[in-house]
């Protein structure tokens, strides 16, 4: 089937992402590359041989989050989708009629599974149940995605995404609320904590 060209490479790029299982997870560049050429090879391509463009689909996720909103996680290992970057890229696999994401393996489901009974039966997460936010402060919140409150904001932030990611995944709409709205409230409670 010939892409859609009502789609952006933005669109197909994510798409190729999900398809990766890049929703939970992250995942390599260049298997996003090769994904995103399988989808639409005309648009990822090198301009003279049919190989897939891996600078291409680089400066196309970076631009993905300056454009369309907060749309994908960045780190050293790889690329992996953000709550709104999930929703979009699965509107865009049912324009494209490509399917649904590939089935998880077992062993990616039990991990994902075990850390969300972690963070479910987390003190932090059963007092913002009970109160809300307010409640939360940022070691409760380290603790929780299993790093340190003097970790930089950024990847702090970016473990938050993550998690609510894998949550949403699995259903878990409160606990992904939660750590949404933690990380949308964590600037304010390490200003709280350097105090």
């Amino acid at each position: 089937m010939p892409p859609d060209s009502s789609l952006g490479l933005v669109d197909y790029a994510l798409a190729a992402l999900l398809r990766l299982g890049g929703d939970t997870r992250m995942v390599d560049l260049e298997d996003i590359a090769v994904e995103a050429f399988q989808l639409a090879p005309d648009r990822f391509r090198w301009r003279r041989h049919d190989f897939p463009n891996l600078e291409l689909v680089r400066v196309v996720l970076s631009d993905a989050n300056k454009r369309g909103g907060h749309l994908v996680l960045h780190d050293r290992k790889g690329r992996m989708l953000t709550v709104e970057g999930v929703r979009r890229a699965t509107d865009v696999l049912h324009r494209i009629n490509a399917g649904a994401p590939a089935h998880r393996d077992d062993a990616l489901r039990r991990q994902d599974l075990a850390e969300i009974a972690r963070m479910e039966s987390h003190p932090a997460y059963s007092r913002w149940r009970q109160v809300g936010i307010g409640v939360v402060d940022a070691v409760d919140l380290a603790d929780l995605v299993r790093c340190s409150a003097s970790t930089p904001i950024d990847m702090f932030g970016d473990r938050l995404r993550r998690s609510q990611a894998v949550a949403a995944y699995w259903n878990r709409e409160d606990l992904a609320r939660f750590l949404g709205e933690a990380a949308d409230h964590l600037p304010g409670m390490l200003a709280e904590e350097n105090r």
